[in-house]
């Protein structure tokens, strides 16, 4: 049985999504990194970077989680913790798209804490667009001879890595 799964990808891609299907699937508590990075108002629950990199650190260090989230300071723990790496390599173009639909949602967004809003501004639309993703695939694969690694660059390669993952 697969115990930890880290999901990496652009915002819009898809990670959270995709991580409660699997946590649902597999039955392993999920952990979506923007939920305990953000508090209301978009503003930094830590102080410090290093603060939150050593809670990142902790959530890696269970023995059985699925962890959704960038904040490549905290890639290498995730990385060498996990067995499965998962790399959500979907267009941008696509992404921008998601994040501007979600802006609609009326929900709580389930990978941000109570109270924070799905929205859109110049900054995540420069994030999205700039986010290098050359340099994120070349970071998974540096792991494929230790790590069992998926890179998923549509919705129908997503399915199959969850039929894979899941059988």
């Amino acid at each position: 049985m697969i115990n930890r799964i880290s999901i990496v990808g652009v915002s819009g891609s898809g990670k959270s999504t995709l991580a409660n299907k699997l946590g649902n699937k597999l039955e392993l508590p999920v952990f979506h990194l923007d939920k305990y990075f953000w508090t209301t108002g978009w503003k930094q629950r830590y102080e410090t970077k290093a603060e939150f990199n050593a809670f990142a650190q902790e959530l890696a260090l269970k023995d059985q989680w699925i962890i959704d989230g960038n904040y490549r300071d905290t890639l290498d723990v995730r990385f060498d913790r996990a067995e499965v790496i998962i790399l959500l390599d979907i267009p941008k173009w696509r992404c921008l798209w998601r994040a501007f639909i979600r802006i609609f949602d009326r929900k709580q967004a389930i990978d941000k804490p109570e109270g924070v809003k799905q929205k859109i501004d110049w900054f995540l639309v420069k994030w999205i667009i700039y986010y290098k993703n050359n340099e994120m695939r070349e970071k998974v694969l540096s792991y494929s001879s230790q790590k069992t690694i998926f890179i998923a660059k549509n919705n129908k390669q997503i399915k199959v890595v969850l039929e894979k993952i899941i059988g």
